[in-house]
């Protein structure tokens, strides 16, 4: 599966970029030329829309991008649904959990909410422009033209007047709970990431990267917490997912073995056979006469 962020970082004179500390910006500016991919990416993407429309998708939600606004990803897949007839730029800033958990353990809001509960963030969000933020933004899409190119620190200090001054706004309060929660938690929580990620086809090295893991470490993590091999925790959750999708939806069987991580419609007829004794269509079929 394709990681953007690699995508990305590894074709500089294709994409406008800046390396600040652990941080890529990107100034994406680029027709649309396939319509629908599943992407993933292991860094956190804020994402200021300037031109063009795009849908992300998950399992649970659908987000329409647009421009003049803002938007939080958290790392994990989703799949991109892109309008061919519309041009398509944004500013991309991909900021690792790392940095967010080192920047949170400084951050004093001053608003302080006392004995509220937190609010939920999901994986996919938009967040609330203000004046201040809107024009921090522009402030930091401007040095894609400076010349010479800014510093480091200066990029750095951009970027955090930029992103303090969405924590700072009382409408963002999610995203602020959301950073909490990361600095509480200084590894990555593996069982997170596999069950919001299991309907993907990603590789053991891929879903390994969304957990910062090597490979060996994943696996042994993995083992440790689910008392089985990644191959077959995977396939019972996505044979799962299927059967649901079977009784609940009307999607075709090539959508829902695609929905569900297979890599094609042949391989998920076969496994699912195996498990239910029929073939996908025959089980619908039989749903259909109970």
């Amino acid at each position: 599966m394709i990681n953007v962020y690699e995508f990305l970082r590894y074709q500089p004179k294709i994409y406008k970029q800046f390396t600040c500390k652990d941080l890529l910006f990107v100034y994406y500016h680029c027709p649309q030329v396939v319509r629908k991919v599943d992407v993933f990416t292991h860094y956190n993407i804020l994402s200021f829309v300037i031109e063009g429309r795009k849908l992300m998708h998950r399992p649970d939600e659908t987000l329409l991008l647009e421009e003049g606004h803002c938007y939080f990803l958290k790392t994990g897949a989703f799949n991109q649904e892109l309008y061919l007839d519309e041009c398509w730029r944004s500013m991309n800033l991909y900021i690792p959990d790392s940095y967010l958990q080192q920047l949170s353990s400084h951050y004093q809001p001053e608003n302080k909410r006392k004995g509220l509960p937190e609010q939920a963030f999901r994986q996919l969000n938009e967040l609330e422009f203000n004046p201040l933020t809107r024009e921090l933004s522009k402030h930091l899409l401007a040095s894609f033209a400076e010349e010479p190119t800014p510093s480091e620190n200066v990029l750095e200090q951009r970027f955090l007047d930029l992103f303090l001054s969405i924590l700072e706004e009382p409408r963002n309060q999610a995203l602020v709970d959301h950073l909490s929660k990361l600095t509480k938690n200084t590894r990555s929580d593996l069982y997170t990431v596999m069950e919001t990620n299991y309907m993907y086809n990603l590789s053991l090295a891929e879903f390994a990267q969304l957990a910062h893991q090597s490979l060996p470490t994943f696996k042994r993590e993995f083992k440790r917490i689910f008392h089985t091999t990644p191959a077959q925790w995977l396939m019972q959750k996505r044979l799962s997912h299927t059967e649901v999708l079977l009784k609940t939806t009307e999607k075709s069987i090539s959508d829902i073995a695609r929905e569900s991580g297979f890599e094609s419609n042949s391989h998920f007829s076969r496994v699912f056979k195996s498990q239910f004794g029929k073939s996908p269509l025959q089980y619908r079929k039989q749903l259909i006469v109970d």
